[in-house]
């Protein structure tokens, strides 16, 4: 079990679920029930939380790295939360898609776009 690649998995997932915002019932109920295991598990760690927060209200690329280092140090002490990402990272993510309006500044609007693709290899 690769517990940084788990910690990095969820962090994202933690951090695209606040990107994708309510539109999917689905994506955000899974989103809510790890937030809610996270939050316990981190307990009173008020950094810990405070980056929990960070990565789930803005999805920000650094809040999502101190989430994903966070999760790691209670993943290496916490079997069980360990597993309990490692269960995360590997079920199967609802279908997202989005859609852009720009009008005339499309192509400028495009250049200031960042899309994380994660996509899990059949021989992973």
């Amino acid at each position: 079990m690769d517990i940084a690649a788990l910690s990095e998995a969820t962090a994202a997932l933690v951090a695209a679920g606040a990107a994708q915002g309510v539109g999917d019932r689905a994506a955000n109920s899974t989103i809510t029930v790890m937030l809610q295991r996270i939050r316990q598990v981190f307990g009173g760690d008020r950094r810990a939380q405070e980056s929990l927060d960070q990565a789930a209200s803005t999805g920000a690329e650094e809040a999502a790295r101190e989430l994903a280092a966070a999760l790691r140090w209670y993943a290496e002490r916490d079997r069980d939360f360990a597993a309990e990402l490692e269960r995360w990272a590997a079920s199967p993510q609802p279908h997202v898609t989005q859609t852009v309006h720009a009008g005339r500044d499309a192509y400028v609007a495009g250049g200031d776009q960042t899309v994380t693709h994660h996509h899990k290899r059949a021989d992973d």
